[in-house]
């Protein structure tokens, strides 16, 4: 139940955030890329794809200062977010592969297709890298700090931590267009696997370690 859980979940969260970027991408007509190659899904070089594996020490730097927090533990693996399922549901195979699955698709990917996919390729495209990135990474953290603003519970969650998630995202989501713009030279395979790598390492220690 678990697995078809994390596999519909993760479906459907691909499909609702691909949803804006297509029916841009439609009434725009560019039709001469196809709409995988206006998100960004090409072979990238092989400096990016070092990179994308080498950057994934430093988001989880920066993901896991959140975690000093005591609100993030107990949000984070509560009964609502899907961690707190992965954590009361034992340590079998099934597990593991859920994790995967929410940790590579249903986060990373979904996130990716219209953070950096999307919004980074546009507004970079029309305002120059450094405003454009900039303007994206905000966003970015701006919907991890709405996430958390409103996630399941009754607990007082403070400005101050709610502050570090923002900056925190920022951080991470302006590197991420920079692997995809000037390290993957448009390709999106870079930060999807920093991304990837990110959350399996960080979803293994919050599940069975923290």
């Amino acid at each position: 139940m678990l697995f078809i859980d994390t596999l519909t979940t993760s479906i459907m969260k691909i499909f609702l955030f691909s949803l804006i970027p297509f029916i841009f991408y439609l009434f725009t007509r560019r039709t001469r890329e196809g709409f995988l190659g206006y998100l960004g899904f090409f072979k990238p070089p092989a400096f990016g794809l070092k990179m994308g594996i080498m950057s994934a020490p430093l988001l989880i730097i920066l993901g896991f200062s959140s975690a000093l927090w005591p609100e993030f533990r107990e949000i984070m693996i509560s009964s609502g977010p899907v961690l707190g399922e992965f954590k009361n549901s034992g340590s079998g195979i099934i597990v593991v592969i859920s994790i995967f699955l929410a940790a590579v698709f249903k986060i990373a990917l979904a996130e990716e297709v219209l953070f950096r996919g999307f919004l980074a390729r546009e507004l970079i495209n029309r305002l120059g890298f450094a405003s454009g990135n900039a303007i994206q990474a905000f966003l970015f953290g701006i919907s991890h700090v709405l996430w958390f603003h409103f996630s399941p519970g009754e607990m007082e969650i403070s400005s101050l931590f709610l502050s570090a998630i923002f900056i925190g995202n920022c951080l991470v989501g302006y590197i991420l267009g920079y692997l995809q713009v000037l390290a993957g030279r448009g390709s999106i395979i870079p930060n999807w696997i920093s991304r990837s790598l990110t959350n399996l390492i960080a979803f293994l220690i919050l599940i069975f370690y923290y």
